[in-house]
């Protein structure tokens, strides 16, 4: 609902309200868009805030896509980003231009799952000398938005931008999908060598929200099994792969840092434990 985002908006008392607004922008426009609604799937930390309700702090969006990037012309993917954020700014009035600056592609352009990294700059237009610095590419007022492809999506819910009009909504990953997500992310830290304290304090909170059936849990299960094809988990993809000790260990590295995104933070060993015993409780005897 059209509430969900205006409540994150004005959330901590309007401290964040500039770059919240530019973000709700960035989604308006990929909601009037067809060829971006189209393909366009949100994920992560931000949909975890708007819809969801989590006070954890970030200027990241993620989205995935089923298309591979060989499909995609990125330049006119990003003239059309343009031209739709343009019209969202008109529609919402918020006075904010917002605009592509950069990208790079990550690992490279020929991967199997490549992520395209865009910076969207941002500044309000009354401000002279921050628009100068935005029409030349030079902001630093960036959104990030990480745009994973070849990633599959088995489960989609919407996330309304207007009120009941269901035309002006963004598709999202479903819960389903986003604790499935979440924990391939926890699983990926050994392959990838980085860490991913965050997903620790967003499973965590979603096992606090919410009342997982055992149909969910299945839905969670399976779409976890699907999305970790090809990335190098089979090893980890049973019931106790959430206690290897080099995963706990890069969960836990950097976690406490997490205490100047978010209002509260639970203790680590608390909150591994939650995530690690929801992932045991998972069917793996349906799926061996």
């Amino acid at each position: 609902m059209e509430k969900e985002i205006n409540n994150w908006i004005e959330e901590s008392g309007g401290k964040y309200r500039l770059m919240r607004q530019a973000v709700h922008i960035i989604l308006k426009s990929i909601s009037i868009e067809e060829s971006l609604n189209e393909m366009m799937v949100m994920k992560g930390g931000t949909l975890l805030g708007v819809k969801h309700g989590s006070d954890r702090y970030t200027k990241d969006i993620d989205f995935s896509t089923e298309k591979k990037l060989s499909e995609i012309d990125l330049g006119d993917f990003f003239n059309r980003f343009n031209d739709s954020m343009d019209v969202a700014e008109a529609e919402l009035g918020y006075g904010i231009k917002c605009k592509v600056q950069s990208h790079k592609i990550q690992p490279n352009a020929q991967g199997t799952f490549p992520t395209v990294q865009i910076n969207i700059a941002f500044c309000d237009r009354s401000n002279a000398s921050a628009m100068k610095r935005l029409e030349s590419n030079q902001s630093p007022s960036v959104i990030n938005i990480d745009f994973s492809f070849n990633e599959k999506t088995y489960d989609f819910d919407f996330l309304s931008l207007d009120g009941d009009d269901d035309n002006d909504s963004v598709k999202t990953y479903s819960l389903t999908d986003l604790m499935a997500e979440k924990y391939r992310s926890v699983l990926q830290q050994k392959v990838r060598e980085r860490n991913r304290e965050q997903d620790i304090y967003d499973i965590n909170y979603l096992l606090g929200k919410y009342e997982f059936s055992r149909q969910d849990k299945y839905k969670i299960l399976e779409s976890l099994l699907k999305k970790s094809e090809g990335k190098q988990l089979d090893n980890l993809l049973n019931v106790k792969g959430i206690r290897d000790v080099e995963i706990i260990e890069r969960s836990s590295q950097r976690y406490q840092d997490l205490s100047s995104t978010v209002k509260s933070l639970p203790l680590f060993e608390d909150a591994y434990e939650k995530v690690a015993c929801f992932y045991e409780s998972l069917p793996w005897d349906i799926f061996k």
